[in-house]
């Protein structure tokens, strides 16, 4: 048997390029004796850790639970709080490298080493990788496979705006000159204030006793935010473009007809499996029912508990109709702050707060500052005042007389993909919207891989890269073919919308486990692992851990953490939870599941007896092919 060498580039020392390194070596372990893997991994920075080390801030803490976070086989301490700090979660990242032995199994594990060139070979068979390590000096390697993993969130994005001076960025590199020349067209009230990109803030003492204003409403927008309300801002102004969804990231202190739920519950874990992701119909996924019915009745609880349907307890920034929802957007999960930004519009009638109330947290207080939301500014005036955007939006209503001139502005504007040391001389190399297999790699060429690229509108992207590091493993090591059915995992965006690449979580990474088949069937689960194991899978999240129980990256380790930490999101939830979150959803959804099957199989049946009028409704109802009988027989329902 010829033995299969596979010498890969991992590019990135952030969880998604940990987690593929350490999946590519796993490769090699569970196939002793016919692959060979020579894995390097480059790191620009002195430490591993990626954003999450060195665009961090004081007081910052992960907004997706520590179960959905951590990877399917190494998992955080029980008594770990629920949302990490980054400081720990870091530590965790570091555990994890030592753990698995991670540097000392890399043909390189280089740190403070720059990849300055990727180009492939003239024959168009391997890649060339060159990089400068800590000296200076340059090296050059051939490799069969790169991975990116360099991230979302490293290059700082921001509009430029009439008035104001570019914001520092955390490595500020820009040209001394062109500074100057953009200095001197700033007047002295404009040249005065100090402006930053997020990712170069790193405490809030730069907020006390100022006027701050914040560009950007995403979770970064809201602990800037949030953080200025403590350090006693004098005003504080958070200026939104199209509005934004608030969900905080733990669900807790709300009353309803007199009883108090205060049993912490992150939201990242309160979908369940079945009928849901698994076991789902295709019809049923491709129509994406379950989040416009969940959408809807999520607002009519919102609307009981909070008085507003436009997110949890959220009384201004609402989305437009057409966009409010988790099937159209990225919830903010971030949401300390807006029991500071309701100040101003909250009216609700006592009568229904005696019905249901959501509490704002102990730590608020009546003396503490408020924050105003504006659209975004068109420019500052000569006098540095702000001039907001005419958008139409109550909030700018509210702020347009204001005469509001910043001492701080901070662009929590977010981050745009480059790769500068890409060789694009010759138009080879895909970028990550081009990865259209699974959004991993292109269609033919998974020499190169984008690991660490989507992004999920309720959950975390470690474990997501985990689950496209697995599959991206088996289709190099030719185990897997390259899949090829059509997705229905991505968040509805607007066709201009400025992020495109959102994906459901659990859609997400439930049709990658299809794909490796390590979704594991109901009698799988019964049969190899009872009851227990059964019931935490169809009644949790998509935990990946589930996805290590069958399947080509099966663990032994996976039946006790699914039968412990797992079971524990379930149990926590209480029987009323668990009612209103999973028996209600399961037996509504299994219904419909059961409807399309039936319906399928009815027209399964025409097909055979009039197969040119099936095909006509097909086309009609977009089902086209669909209802060919080489297709139904194919079906799999899981």
């Amino acid at each position: 048997m010829t033995m299969k060498e596979i010498k890969v580039a991992i590019v990135g020392g952030g969880p998604s390029g940990l987690v593929t390194l350490k999946t590519v070596l796993e490769l090699a372990d569970r196939n002793p004796g016919q692959i060979i893997v020579r894995a390097s991994l480059f790191e620009a920075e002195d430490r591993i850790g990626g954003t999450f080390l060195y665009r961090s801030y004081a007081n910052a803490r992960l907004v997706s639970s520590k179960q959905l976070t951590a990877f399917s086989d190494f998992r955080l301490p029980l008594e770990a709080p629920d949302h990490l700090s980054m400081t720990a979660y870091v530590q965790y990242l570091e555990d994890y490298t030592a753990h698995f032995r991670l540097q000392e199994r890399s043909h390189r594990f280089l740190l403070n080493t720059r990849v300055t060139g990727l180009k492939r070979h003239d024959g168009g068979n391997g890649h060339i990788v060159t990089w400068t390590s800590p000296g200076g000096q340059t090296h050059t390697d051939d490799f069969t496979h790169v991975a990116l993993c360099a991230g979302l969130h490293v290059t700082p994005s921001y509009p430029e705006i009439a008035g104001l001076p570019r914001p520092t960025l955390p490595t500020d590199d820009r040209q001394k000159g062109a500074e100057v020349t953009e200095q001197a067209h700033l007047t002295p009230e404009q040249a005065r204030i100090q402006t930053l990109h997020s990712s170069a803030y790193k405490s809030p003492e730069i907020y006390s006793d100022k006027r701050v204003m914040i560009l950007g409403t995403g979770e970064t927008g809201m602990d800037m935010a949030y953080e200025a309300v403590k350090a006693r801002a004098k005003e504080i102004v958070l200026c939104t473009r199209h509005g934004f969804l608030s969900f905080p990231a733990v669900l807790e202190n709300f009353t309803f007809l007199g009883v108090t739920y205060d049993r912490p519950t992150p939201i990242d874990g309160l979908i369940t499996n079945l009928f849901e992701t698994a076991y789902v119909h295709p019809w049923v996924g491709q129509s994406h029912l379950r989040w416009f019915v969940s959408d809807a009745i999520i607002k009519k609880v919102l609307w009981v508990l909070t008085g507003t349907e436009a997110g949890c307890n959220q009384w201004v920034g609402e989305l437009p109709p057409e966009r409010l929802g988790r099937a159209y957007t990225f919830l903010n999960k971030s949401a300390r702050a807006m029991p500071y930004i309701n100040r101003p519009w909250k009216q609700r009638h006592w009568l229904l707060e005696k019905i249901a109330r959501y509490i704002d947290p102990p730590t608020v207080s009546d003396d503490e500052p408020h924050v105003d939301l504006a659209p975004f500014p068109s420019h500052l005036s000569r006098e540095g005042k702000v001039i907001f955007r005419a958008n139409g939006r109550k909030e700018y209503e509210r702020m347009k007389t204001r005469n509001f001139r910043p001492d701080v502005v901070v662009y929590a504007t977010g981050y745009r993909q480059e790769f500068p040391f890409i060789d694009e001389s010759k138009g080879t190399y895909p970028s990550p919207s081009q990865a259209n297999c699974r959004d991993i790699f292109r269609h033919g060429d998974p020499s190169v891989a984008f690991i660490g690229y989507t992004r999920p509108g309720v959950g975390a992207i470690p474990p997501q890269a985990e689950m496209a590091a697995q599959l991206w493993s088996l289709v190099i090591a030719d185990q897997l073919p390259e899949p090829t059915s059509k997705p229905y995992y991505y968040l509805l965006a607007k066709e201009d919308a400025r992020i495109r690449y959102g994906v459901d979580y659990s859609s997400y990474v439930s049709q990658l486990a299809r794909d490796m088949d390590s979704a594991p069937t109901m009698g799988q689960l019964w049969w190899q692992h009872g009851f227990l194991v059964l019931f935490t899978y169809a009644f949790s999240a998509a935990f990946t851990t589930h996805f290590r129980l069958v399947g080509p990256w099966v663990d032994q380790g996976a039946p006790k953490i699914v039968k412990t930490e797992i079971l524990e999101t379930i149990t926590r939830r209480g029987i009323g939870g668990n009612l209103m979150m999973g028996v209600i959803p399961m037996i509504f959804y299994a219904w419909i599941n059961l409807f399309a099957y039936l319906l399928e199989k009815t027209l399964h049946v025409a097909q055979y007896f009039f197969p040119g009028v099936c095909d006509q409704l097909a086309q009609v109802a977009g089902l086209s092919g669909q209802t060919q009988t080489k297709t139904m027989t194919k079906k799999k329902h899981t």
